[in-house]
């Protein structure tokens, strides 16, 4: 349409970022050109690492190796005549051997090698570089590279020999193979033990491999039940919820993977009969698994592949002929491992990716857990952990969707996929999606239930609620203590909402006898009823008895309770305390505090604020008490109490659920003068002391230990029809 007196236009083309869409390798040229430094995909990752290394004070004497390494990344690799001297860290005994195998192209090697001084780690390492009778400057890397270890060899042994061969020269508990052809990110090697030294029973875990232009290259692979391996998800998304969680699969690819060394030693290094190259890694893998161990994709290392730079792209010549040749011996050797597989199916690959599932379980929440923040992150971690013991999937989605940095990566650093925007727009979006290849699943909280049972329901999926603490009895129990008879009302209000959910799903979940009790009084029907299990595990006990003082206390005060107690403590009970022993000094510990807190601070008080660790709370301090006045559920911070065998004084309250009982291994307190007498009475007698730390921890070890918490939450899966074959006894 064209209006009289104004400009035509019939549409425009507007690109939001950067306008220069020139694919990088054609722009090499221009590689230290101001504007054009930052233009690789890669770019953010070499400043991430450049930041990382300045800001650790043990690494700033080593900043001319680091500027160099930096400098020769960031310059690239092709066309490369001049490789300034760098070295790499010295260490007697290193916790990796990174294997590095070469045939000339030293350009390629050299970019490798300050990619790995570069990136930031923790773990100790050295590197070896597997020289098979290389003509270029391979042969005198070491003159270049500082503390590099060499295993050349006499003869051309090609890659397979060449990496069983530079094996037995690592120092290593485990070794890590890494092509040439590589450019490393910070946190790729700590990533990969990890996953090794959190348990036992993993063999081998692979990088995520990302492309020159930032896509993702390879996600973990798998073996079709035609014998195919495919790279799962090829060119896709590298942010992609469906690619950043820790999950078994088929075979991790030899261009960066990591395996025990003992283990690597036990299923006899690579097979020769792939001699000389290609399927190699994907037999190891499969060996592994059969030797008992786990084959894990740690998508948190992440390594950029220049794909095709070794051996070419052409399987019709060169080395790249045997990747067609070792397919049929692989086949051939491992038929009955992968023929019970599934077919090719790419438009199922977010179902067929995950390996060794038993069910799949969506669970919900309010948020996602933050560690070491509330005692409710605690609990959703140890529950999840347990679902995971299973040998559940686990699909975890916030109900605002939002990812949250670490504490996100977190749980998929333990195997679990977690949803959030913009790959998904609201839990109706995910549930339109998802919902359909889920066993049952499980919410947390009343007010994130209740918008969606009738929808999960409809789809005949079983819910297992987990009421996290029975709102209703909490607020009822904070207008009694206010006299507030509005808050009543309003309590009354939420006691009808939640009680319409837990007659709505199949099973529900809380964490202590009381509410169960209160549930059933209302609701006058048979409910599968469950007491949620609490994991405590155990802590160092700390200092004895003469070597601590004061009394602790610890919450996040945006929850009513935490703060009303720490009110009540300081405005009731302190100045009594004062009054007979003012050695005696409380100290106020905890997140999210209210400005008014700053308040309190005296001669007998002490506003400690966040807490870094818990060993302080609990290890520095005689007592450990809970004054709290309202509330429900389950308190995490007296059970962390059990753990660290630190005594405690309790209302009846805060007492509820634990097993603490009075006289035997607590004190209960329920107003100001009962307080002051427990608190100096436990903190003078060191007998009952001892008695109350050493009854504390026999308590926890019997009935809050991981083992009997698995045990439970499988009868609470089985009550609603999911089992598994996982035994865990």
């Amino acid at each position: 349409m064209h209006v009289k007196g104004e400009v035509a236009s019939y549409g425009k083309l507007e690109i939001k970022g950067d306008p220069v869409l020139t694919p990088w390798e054609f722009l090499n040229h221009s590689r230290k050109e101001p504007h054009y430094i930052s233009k690789p995909a890669s770019a953010d990752g070499r400043y991430e690492s450049l930041t990382l290394q300045l800001n650790d004070s043990s690494r700033l004497k080593d900043t001319e190796n680091l500027s160099t390494a930096h400098s020769v990344v960031v310059e690239g690799y092709q066309g490369r005549k001049v490789y300034p001297s760098f070295s790499l860290p010295k260490s007697q005994k290193p916790e990796v051997s990174i294997i590095i195998p070469a045939y000339n192209k030293f350009e390629l090697t050299y970019h490798c090698i300050a990619s790995i001084l570069l990136a930031y780690n923790k773990t100790s390492y050295e590197v070896i570089l597997a020289d098979d009778c290389s003509t270029d400057e391979t042969q005198k890397a070491e003159e270049i590279i500082g503390n590099l270890v060499i295993s050349r060899n006499a003869e051309n042994l090609r890659f397979l020999k060449s990496c069983n061969k530079a094996s037995e020269v690592a120092k290593g508990d485990y070794i890590v193979f890494l092509n040439n052809d590589t450019e490393v990110k910070s946190y790729w090697l700590d990533e990969l033990v990890a996953q090794h030294l959190s348990d036992e029973r993993v063999g081998l875990t692979g990088s995520k491999l990302l492309n020159l232009d930032g896509t993702l290259q390879e996600a973990g692979g798998i073996v079709w039940a035609t014998g195919e391996p495919w790279n799962a998800g090829r060119d896709g998304n590298p942010f992609d919820p469906a690619w950043n969680y820790v999950r078994q699969v088929d075979y991790v690819t030899g261009a960066a993977m990591c395996v025990t060394k003992s283990v690597w030693e036990e299923v006899g290094k690579f097979s020769e009969e792939y001699v000389p190259c290609y399927y190699e890694d994907t037999d190891l893998s499969f060996k592994v698994r059969e030797a008992g161990y786990k084959v894990l994709y740690v998508p948190h290392s992440e390594v950029i592949h220049f794909e095709g730079q070794s051996h070419g792209t052409d399987v019709t010549k060169g080395l790249k002929q045997y990747q067609v040749i070792n397919e049929a011996t692989f086949r051939r050797k491992w038929f009955n491992a992968y023929k019970q597989g599934s077919k090719p199916a790419l438009n199922s690959m977010h179902l067929e990716k995950d390996r060794n599932v038993e069910q799949r379980i969506l669970v919900i929440d309010y948020a996602t857990p933050m560690l070491g923040m509330d005692a409710g992150s605690h609990a959703a971690l140890q529950e999840i952990k347990m679902m995971l013991a299973l040998g559940f999937k686990v699909t975890f989605v916030p109900a605002n969707l939002a990812p949250m940095g670490k504490y996100t990566r977190v749980l998929q650093n333990m195997g679990v996929e977690v949803l959030y925007v913009p790959f998904y727009y609201s839990l109706d979006d995910v549930l339109q999606r998802r919902l359909g290849e889920m066993d049952a699943v499980y919410i947390t909280r009343y007010d994130v239930a209740q918008k969606y049972v009738d929808i999960i329901k409809e789809a005949g999926k079983s819910i297992l609620f987990n009421n996290a603490d029975l709102h209703f009895l909490r607020e009822i129990r904070a207008a009694l203590v206010k006299n507030d008879e509005e808050a009543m009302e309003q309590a009354l209000l939420t006691r009808d909402e939640e009680l319409e959910v837990c007659k709505k799903v199949d099973a529900v979940l809380t964490y202590n006898t009381t509410e169960q009790a209160v549930i059933s009084s209302h609701i006058a029907q048979d409910a599968n009823m469950h007491v949620t299990p609490w994991i405590v595990e155990p802590k160092d006990t700390g200092p004895v008895f003469e070597e601590r003082e004061g009394i602790a206390f610890l919450g996040g005060y945006n929850h009513t309770p935490n703060s009303e107690a720490v009110e009540y403590m300081v405005q009731e009970v302190m100045p009594k305390l004062k009054a007979q022993r003012p050695d005696i000094r409380f100290y106020i510990y905890g997140s999210k505090m209210p400005e008014h807190f700053n308040g309190f601070e005296s001669e007998n008080v002490n506003v400690k604020g966040f807490a870094e660790t818990l060993d302080g709370v609990y290890h520095n301090h005689k007592i450990f008490i809970a004054p709290l006045l309202s509330g429900a559920g389950i308190k995490g911070k007296v059970l962390d109490a059990l753990a660290y065998a630190t005594p405690t004084i309790l209302t009846d309250i805060a007492a509820e659920g634990t097993g603490l009982t009075n006289g035997i291994n607590t004190l209960i307190a329920n107003d100001a003068d009962e307080w002051v007498e427990a608190i100096i009475k436990l903190y003078d007698d060191e007998e009952l002391w001892k008695q109350f730390s050493e009854n504390s921890k026999i308590l926890a070890r019997e009935n809050f230990s991981y083992q009997n918490g698995v045990k439970k939450m499988r009868k609470i899966f089985e009550s609603v029809g999911v089992f598994t074959s996982i035994q865990n006894d």
